[in-house]
This record gives structure tokens, sequence and C-alpha cells, in this order.
């Protein structure tokens, strides 16, 4: 009985020595009471101050871009809205110009046709000083065509060529000579006295020949366009100092103070002048010569007064070889 009772009592054996589920494994090695590791606030303090300072630094960047991103978008719709009106202003310009160049090439071919049919179908044998009278107003609605065609092709190329323009040293009396011509001519057809006075010597100038003499053929075909019968149109070509001076002055229906900031637009007609004046035009004479004025490096004033005439000074820089005119030869 003692033996079993022994070993009912010793049974276990190992058993009984082993690790205990419940117990912790290092409870043996905790720190006795009052001895506690003391805890490093100041450190913990440290650490949350970096990660807040760095946690308000990735915030302000966020709302920085946040808000560059919403400025720049901003500026993109501007942007767009004033792309999007300078598009529609190019089409209405557009559309304005394709109506204008039709209507000023339709009227005196229409002119023409229906002057032609009188001559031609005899309504006036026997008149034969009418029908001269109706064949130069013929020639003068042809030109008008020709002059407005002229103006086209020459805005044309200068879009075209801006910068790439050829140009050379010019005699100044070559590229004037056939331009005085001209004009005087159309003078007589407006009934308009006429005079032109040259230097005793013309400079030389560096530019296009083609060029130049669209300035020359412009400014004087609108002088003598806006006179009235019976006025006066003078020129006057010449060296002065180291420049060469064009001056046309008219005593033609005159600009009003108002639109004279104007002149040099393009289609732009004084409104007296269409209100007064018979001329057709479209308005390209005079923003065509600002152009080639500028492309030069010339300079263009025009002083006016409505209802007495107006004045139109151009200058330029004689060209020297190697001088101050260069390769442009031009005054800016």
């Amino acid at each position: 009985m003692k033996n079993d009772r022994q070993q009912d009592t010793e049974a276990p054996g190992p058993t009984s020595r082993s690790a205990d589920p419940l117990k912790k494994p290092d409870a043996a090695k905790r720190a006795q009471p009052g001895k506690c590791e003391p805890y490093d606030t100041a450190g913990h303090l440290a650490r949350m101050r970096d990660w807040h300072d760095d946690f308000e630094t990735r915030i302000d960047s966020l709302i920085s871009y946040l808000q560059d991103l919403s400025s720049r978008s901003k500026q993109a719709r501007v942007e767009c809205s004033r792309n999007y009106s300078k598009i529609a202003d190019l089409t209405r310009a557009k559309t304005r110009f394709t109506y204008e160049v039709s209507h000023e090439i339709k009227a005196p071919l229409a002119a023409v046709y229906n002057i032609l049919n009188v001559v031609v179908d005899g309504y006036l044998k026997g008149n034969p000083e009418k029908q001269m009278d109706l064949l130069t107003r013929a020639r003068y609605r042809v030109r008008e065509v020709i002059a407005l065609l002229n103006d086209l092709l020459m805005l044309s190329l200068l879009e075209e060529s801006t910068g790439k323009l050829k140009k050379e040293p010019l005699d100044m009396k070559g590229i004037l000579v056939p331009v005085y011509e001209e004009m005087k001519e159309y003078a007589a057809e407006r009934q308009v006295r006429f005079s032109w006075q040259w230097g005793d010597e013309l400079p030389v100038l560096f530019g296009s020949p083609e060029l130049l003499k669209r300035v020359f053929v412009n400014i004087v075909d609108n002088a003598i366009k806006y006179t009235d019968p019976g006025g006066t149109v003078e020129v006057e070509a010449r060296k002065d100092g180291d420049t060469f001076l064009f001056r046309v002055v008219d005593t033609g229906v005159g600009i009003p103070d108002e639109e004279l900031p104007k002149v040099f637009d393009i289609f732009f007609r004084g409104s007296r002048a269409r209100a007064e004046s018979k001329a057709e035009g479209m308005g390209l004479g005079l923003s065509l010569v600002k152009r080639i004025v500028d492309d030069h490096r010339g300079t263009i004033s025009v002083n006016s007064r409505f209802g007495l005439g107006t004045t139109v000074t151009v200058r330029f820089l004689e060209y020297t070889k190697g001088g101050a005119g260069g390769e442009t030869g031009t005054h800016g």
C-alpha cells in the first residue's frame, strides 16, 4: 500500500517539473519592485516635436503646392480665354478681309463692265467726247483694281518674307523717276495740280527697290486720291544731312485729330474722308507703308488738319559702306 501511495505520489515524476504554461519564461528575470528602469521622457518629447515639425512641413508643402496648382489653373483658364478671344478676333478679321477684298474688286469691275456695255452697244454713237469721258472713267477704275491687287500681293510678300527680303544699295533717282512719271499722269486725270521738287543730289539708300517704290507710290497716290479737283499736291525729295527726306503735302480733305493715331491701322479710312470723298480703297496703303518703313528702320510721320490737307514725311538714313547705314542703310 505504501509503495502504491508512494508510486501514486511520485507518478508525475518529471512532468511535475515541466514549465508552467501560465508562467512567463522571463519571470525570473523581472526586475524586483523598486528597481524599474527610468523612462526617457525628454527623448520621447524630442522625437514627438521632430515628428510634429516634419508633419507641419509636409502639410505646408502640400498646401503651397495646391495653391500654386490652383493659381496656375486660373492662369491657364485666363490664357485659354485670351487665346480664344484672339482666335475669334482673327476669324472676324479674316471674314471682314474677305468681304472687303471682294467688294473692292467687284465694285470697280462692275462699273467698267457697265461703261463698256454702253460704248460697245452704240448708245453714244456720234458723241466721241462722252465716249472718251466714260472710257477714262473705266481706265481709272481698272487702275484702282490693279493698285488693290498690288497692295494685296505686297502684304502677302511682307507676311512671308519678314526679315528675309533682299536689300541692296539703291540709286534713288532710278527709283523715283518712274514714280514721278506715273503720279504726274494720275494727277492730270484727277485734275489736281502736281509739283515735284528735286534736291541737287539724292543719297544712296540700302533696301528693297520694289518695297521702297511702293512706299513712295502709296504716299503720293493717297495725296492725289483725297484731294479734290483744283487742289494741289507737292512732293519734295532731297538729301537732308545724313538722311533722305521724302515729303508730300496736299490740300485734300485732311484727317480729324481723333483719327490721326489710327492712320497706320490696316483697313483704316478716315470717316470724313469716306463721307466727303469719292475715292475708293480698303485702307491698306498707309498700313503697308508703315510696315515697309519699319522693315527698313526708317521713320514716318503724318500731320493733318481736317479740311486743310495732310503732310506725310518719311526719312531714311543714307547708305555708307561700312558706316552707320551698314547692312540696313536706314534710319531707326
